[in-house]
């Protein structure tokens, strides 16, 4: 953690200037207050990780500053000192959040003693934020985690499986997946973590599309205490939570111009600096990234740093889609067809044969995400053992070749065009603010006004 900030508050010169000397010679940063009134204008300044508050002070008592500064910054310690064996008042003191108390005259080494405890507290509390953090993510991949596991026995999958345990093999090579939406770029990313020496520590997926552009670099890299209006606690970032372990950057193309200059300095020395510290923090990550655009193109619009793609495209693999590598849909029906029976307690023991004709005929625009989608709908109308075309909502009724009716847009591609159209419309078509209501970036918004030809 950084280096811990500690305020003296206390209207005896000696006591302050001895305890500050002190202080100073073990490496603290020190601030020193004679009254409250100029204590708190140190606070605004320069949030501190603890004060050291006197009881008897000019101004106001210092329980009445300790319930002040907790209010205002409630993640700061206390420390209390007294030179009247007023037990009461400490004892008040502690009610109200001190963490510990000294009587006048002590050792500077107990006082030593007590910061270094404190010091432990504040980094395991540190800890606990990382962790929630962490434990978030994984619990959003556990409610997802129907169908992560790679299928197929097309050539083009064996080829990807022998690159992703080549590539693992490395440590800090940074990987970029290509592939449309739905092509499983995640999955990949998790199986060369898996794979590789980095696996006992945490893969964390970042979708960059869906991170405002305000929050960027806080999410990325943390802030302190007090960066900014609402900061009432450290925060770790991605790169503070994931450190040795990797970091899989998805929708890379949609992370905006400034983020991608910070991010290529981030990666290039491997440090960063929480937003409003001014030290270094050092990580070990593994970087991956993804993207359904074409990124070399991205480049050549000026929309995406070449330096950047140089940084991130060390080992490239591409994900083709679904409707080249055919082999893998029935491997793949039979697999999302076990997952789902056991999710839904369905006993499906045969498949039609027209169903498995008609999906080799289908175009899959949705790829692997769609036919998981697929599978799961017909098991829910399903009530036998077997499942039929009619089953399959999207493609029952196609009677004709699927090939020459093959469905513009995906069920979830009409929706988002349908909220789209809403957003635009609410915010008087300026994109900016659609943008905002999508809770998407400009850049993303101008993609899918492209698709859907709005």
């Amino acid at each position: 953690m950084e280096e811990l900030k500690i305020l003296i508050l206390d209207d005896e010169k000696e006591y302050r200037e001895g305890i500050e000397e002190y202080l100073l010679t073990q490496g603290f940063t020190v601030f020193h207050a004679e009254k409250p009134s100029e204590g708190f204008r140190i606070l605004k300044k320069e949030p501190c990780d603890i004060v050291i508050l006197d009881i008897r002070l000019p101004e106001m008592n210092g329980v009445h500053v300790l319930r002040k500064i907790k209010k205002s910054y409630p993640e700061t310690e206390i420390i209390m000192i007294t030179a009247h064996g007023d037990m009461e008042s400490v004892i008040e003191s502690l009610r109200y959040g001190a963490s510990d108390f000294f009587t006048k005259p002590f050792r500077l080494l107990d006082l030593k003693t007590a910061i270094e405890r404190t010091k432990r507290f504040i980094a395991l509390q540190n800890k606990i934020t990382g962790l929630k953090l962490q434990y978030d993510h994984l619990i959003s991949q556990i409610k997802d985690a129907d169908g992560t596991t790679i299928i197929g026995k097309s050539k083009a999958m064996k080829d990807i499986l022998n690159l992703m345990k080549k590539v693992a093999e490395t440590d800090n090579t940074t990987i970029l997946i290509t592939g449309e939406n739905g092509t499983g770029k995640e999955i990949v990313a998790n199986g060369i973590h898996a794979l590789s020496k980095r696996r006992d520590h945490n893969f964390l997926g970042i979708n960059c599309s869906s991170i405002p552009d305000n929050l960027f670099e806080t999410e990325f890299f943390g802030h302190t205490k007090g960066a900014f209006t609402g900061a009432i606690a450290h925060k770790s970032g991605y790169f503070e939570v994931a450190n040795h372990g990797t970091i899989f950057l998805d929708e890379i193309c949609d992370m905006p111009k400034y983020m991608q200059t910070k991010l290529l300095r981030v990666l290039e020395g491997n440090i960063f600096r929480r937003v409003g510290s001014n030290r270094d923090i050092k990580f070990d990550v593994r970087v991956i990234s993804a993207t359904n655009q074409d990124i070399d193109s991205r480049v050549k619009e000026h929309e995406f740093r070449e330096d950047l793609l140089y940084r991130l495209n060390t080992f490239r693999i591409h994900i083709p889609p679904l409707r080249d590598r055919k082999d893998d849909i029935k491997l793949l029906l039979d697999y999302f067809i076990k997952i789902y029976s056991k999710k839904l307690k369905k006993s499906i023991k045969n498949v039609s044969n027209r169903v498995y004709d008609y999906l080799f005929k289908y175009e899959f625009p949705g790829n692997v995400r769609e036919l998981r989608n697929m599978v799961e709908r017909a098991l829910i109308l399903c009530d036998n053992s077997t499942l039929r075309l009619e089953h399959f909502s999207l493609l029952a009724g196609k009677e004709q070749d699927v090939d020459e009716d093959t469905l513009d847009l995906t069920l979830l591609d009409k929706k988002e065009k349908e909220m789209i159209i809403k957003a635009l419309g609410r915010s008087g078509n300026n994109k900016t603010n659609a943008a905002k209501l999508l809770n998407i970036s400009r850049s993303a918004l101008n993609r899918k006004i492209e698709k859907y030809k709005l």
